[in-house]
C-alpha cells in the first residue's frame, strides 16, 4: 500500500535552477501592469519592462527596485537559504487545490479562513464584489491580457502543499475560469511558474 501511494503522489516538474535575481526580474515582469506599481506616467511602464527585459544585470536592478518598492517588506522577508527553480505547474484541479493564499487579511476575507486558492475562487465567483481586483483578473485573462509570468509559490518540496507568494489574484482567476467555469484559457493547461524550496 505504501509503494502505491507513492506512486499517486505528483511531483511538480523541474525545469531549472534559477538565482535569486531572476526570481525577482520574473516577478516584477509580473507586476508591471499591476495596481502595485504606480508609475507617475503610464509611459514609464513601457520603459519600466524594457529595463527588466534589457540582459543588463544593472538596468534589471534598477527596474526590480522600482516595480517591487511596495513589496519590499514581502521581498526581504524571503529566507536566502531558499533554492529557487523555474517549474511547470499543472492547471489541473488536483494542483491547484494544494495552493495557499498568504495569510493577509483580504485573503482571510476571500477564502472564509482557509487560505486555499479554491476557497477564494468559489466564493468570489459566487460574490464577485468580494475583491474586485480578482473579478478584473479574471475577466483579462479572459482577453489573453494577463502576464502571468513572475507567479512564486514557496513549498518544503515539490509535491507541495504549496503558499503562492506572489500571483494569488491570478491563480484565483485562472482557478475561477479554468475550474469553476470550465474554460480552456491556459496553453497545455500549464503555467512556468517560480518554486521556491525550504
Amino acid at each position: 500500500m505504501r509503494r502505491l501511494q507513492n506512486f499517486l503522489i505528483k511531483e511538480m516538474k523541474i525545469i531549472e535552477k534559477i538565482d535569486r535575481h531572476e526570481v525577482l526580474k520574473r516577478w516584477a515582469k509580473g507586476e508591471v501592469y499591476s495596481e502595485f506599481f504606480n508609475p507617475a506616467y503610464e509611459a514609464h511602464r513601457e520603459e519600466t519592462l524594457a529595463m527588466l527585459n534589457s540582459g543588463s544585470r544593472y538596468l534589471e536592478m534598477e527596474g526590480i527596485d522600482m516595480v517591487l518598492e511596495m513589496k519590499q517588506v514581502l521581498v526581504d522577508s524571503l529566507s536566502n537559504y531558499i533554492k529557487w527553480y523555474k517549474a511547470v505547474l499543472e492547471i489541473n484541479k488536483s494542483d491547484l487545490d494544494m495552493i495557499y493564499t498568504l495569510q493577509l487579511p483580504g485573503w482571510e476575507r476571500n477564502t472564509q479562513g482557509s487560505y486555499l486558492i479554491a476557497d477564494a475562487a468559489r466564493n468570489i465567483q459566487r460574490i464577485p464584489y468580494l475583491d474586485t481586483r480578482v473579478t478584473g483578473i479574471l475577466g483579462a485573462l479572459k482577453r489573453n491580457e494577463v502576464n502571468l509570468e513572475g507567479i512564486t509559490l514557496l513549498a518544503v518540496d515539490k509535491i507541495g502543499p504549496y503558499v503562492a507568494v506572489e500571483g494569488n489574484g491570478r491563480l484565483t482567476g485562472i482557478y475561477m475560469a479554468q475550474q469553476l467555469e470550465k474554460l480552456d484559457l491556459i496553453e497545455k493547461n500549464q503555467i512556468e511558474i517560480t518554486l521556491g524550496l525550504y
